[in-house]
């Protein structure tokens, strides 16, 4: 059994982008969907890659940003709630940082 270090940003990044690999596997069937995950897993990617060790401000301004850019269309989608909740997460971990 693998231990999740809930308290560590780049795991919790690392997590969001396993998940979304994920949910894009299995959308083939609807070619939007497939199409909007294969960029948002393009653009975790990217940011996972520019931070070497990741500023927490940072990672939850460029995840603010994905969630502002979204076509309305998928908005709604299950995987922005993840992303929503990853970013919630590391307010969290910030925020008791700073205490």
């Amino acid at each position: 059994m693998t231990f999740i270090n809930w308290s560590d940003p780049e795991e919790l990044l690392g997590l969001l982008i396993e998940y979304v690999a994920d949910e894009r596997s299995d959308s083939h069937g609807d070619s939007g969907r497939h199409t909007f995950l294969t960029g948002l897993l393009h653009e975790l990617t990217n940011l996972e890659r520019q931070f070497a060790e990741p500023s927490i401000d940072a990672s939850i301004e460029q995840l603010r940003a994905l969630c502002q850019a979204t076509d309305e269309e998928f908005s709604s989608d299950p995987v922005m709630a993840h992303v929503e909740a990853c970013i919630e997460e590391l307010e969290g971990i910030r925020d008791r940082g700073a205490a």
